[in-house]
């Protein structure tokens, strides 16, 4: 009964962790997925017009990319408003406005109405992407045909440090990750604003922070989406114009490196980069 006893005692202490050494298994710790696993490939988004009355016929597309530890964001914009300076930024959301988020009717959707449709900033697409606060709010500006080129790379690294920080001002417009979440593009859009301060908008017209009504206005959205095979069409130069045995059209291959590029976007191509290209920050100004 003796040793009964002293089994019954040994075999109590070691449950409750009194001395013992318990044989329980820990419950499992659950981490967030890592982000290296989230982020890699190429994705796009097709520019749309918004306030198509003074945002002119605007073509062109937002890419990103992430290749090994290099994130890269370029815009190619044409057919927008002239020798403006345009902000640029991936917000939250997954559709762009339309003519139903006129609230006021007042015939433009301006950026308090837009904001309601699309959330705050996660990425401002300036002068540095690594950060919100180091790009000092220089943006690119289209030249007098109403075009910029930009193209900006950071190490990825450092883009999810600055997005995983504190957010110290909750108030304005830049947003954080939650804790929670993981980076994901493919719920983001890109918005395009700006437009000369000689349009005429109506006073029901408003601006949003620091910017007045002019420079806030939305004039082009996009719905960023990866992209699962190469942009455009290859264009193999069937032209039936004869040639003299052994020459070929498109080099010794008789291929044509180029795309023929449709930016239509119910016919679900990738975009029309076009060929022309210039210096990202030759084209930068400042808001």
């Amino acid at each position: 009964m003796k040793y009964l006893f002293l089994l019954f005692l040994i075999y109590g202490c070691s449950e409750s962790g009194g001395g013992g050494t318990s044989n329980k298994i820990p419950p499992a710790v659950t981490t967030k997925d890592p982000l290296a696993t989230e982020m890699y490939g190429t994705y796009q988004a097709l520019l749309a017009p918004i306030n198509k009355t003074v945002s002119g016929h605007i073509n062109g597309a937002l890419t990103l990319a992430r290749d090994k530890n290099e994130f890269i964001a370029d815009v190619r914009f044409s057919g927008g408003p002239a020798s403006i300076l345009h902000t640029q930024n991936v917000h939250i959301g997954n559709k762009c406005p339309s003519e139903t988020d006129d609230l006021n009717q007042d015939g433009y959707i301006d950026a308090e109405e837009g904001n309601k449709v699309y959330k705050g900033i996660v990425i401002p697409l300036d002068d540095d992407i690594s950060s919100w606060r180091m790009g000092g709010g220089i943006y690119p500006a289209a030249d007098e045909f109403g075009y910029y080129y930009y193209s900006k790379a950071t190490d990825f690294n450092l883009l999810m440090e600055d997005l995983n920080e504190e957010d110290i001002n909750p108030d304005d417009d830049f947003i954080k990750l939650p804790a929670d979440k993981t980076f994901n593009v493919t719920q983001m859009v890109v918005i395009i604003s700006g437009v000369s301060e000689s349009v005429i908008l109506p006073d029901s017209v408003s601006g949003r922070g620091r910017m007045t009504k002019h420079q806030a206005l939305p004039i082009a959205c996009g719905v960023i989406r990866k992209l699962t095979t190469t942009p455009g069409v290859i264009d193999n130069d069937h032209t039936g114009i004869p040639l003299p045995e052994g020459e070929t059209i498109g080099g010794s291959s008789g291929g044509d490196d180029g795309a023929d590029f449709n930016s239509d976007p119910s016919t679900g191509s990738m975009g029309n980069y076009g060929e022309d290209e210039v210096e990202g920050d030759d084209n930068l100004g400042s808001i």
